[in-house]
């Protein structure tokens, strides 16, 4: 183990003092802030879909392990649709589907789960539009968004 403080840790206590994360902040122009809030936004959004790939991954493994689907095949795909309403924007719904290696489908709501919580972050990344599915392979780690006029 090194002596030296990894990056991150070096920098936190920076990052945390507002008066010279400022000044660094105020020194910046306009394409360089810009760069910085998309390289940010960037990185926290590779974060928030590690997170809810894992957290699916560990529900659907532990759905298969304790026997609580319709089916018995492990599950290598989960769709998710848009909830919608007047009062909050179009999100992903955490009720969905997931798709056995069979083909046979089964419903799962991930309301009090894990996934709920990193479903609502992925949301706010994506902006999903009404009526589209939001497609998870659980072997290849791909997400892929379908419009509502696209086949399932």
């Amino acid at each position: 183990m090194s002596d030296h403080p990894s990056p991150a840790h070096a920098t936190s206590p920076v990052l945390t003092t507002e008066s010279i994360s400022d000044s660094l902040l105020d020194a910046l122009d306009e394409q360089q802030l810009d760069e910085l809030a998309r390289r940010i936004s960037t990185r926290r959004f590779a974060r928030v879909e590690v997170q809810l790939l894992a957290a699916l991954r560990a529900d659907s493994a532990a759905l298969h392990r304790d026997g609580l689907t319709d089916h018995p095949e492990p599950v290598t795909h989960i769709t998710f649709s848009t909830h919608d309403n007047d009062y909050d924007p179009v999100c992903w719904d955490l009720n969905a589907v997931t798709r056995h290696e069979s083909g046979a489908k089964t419903p799962v709501d991930y309301s009090g789960t894990d996934v709920e919580g990193v479903l609502r972050d992925y949301s706010s990344f994506t902006s999903p539009v009404a009526g589209s599915r939001l497609v998870v392979d659980l072997s290849t780690g791909q997400f892929t968004v379908r419009g509502a006029w696209e086949p399932a």
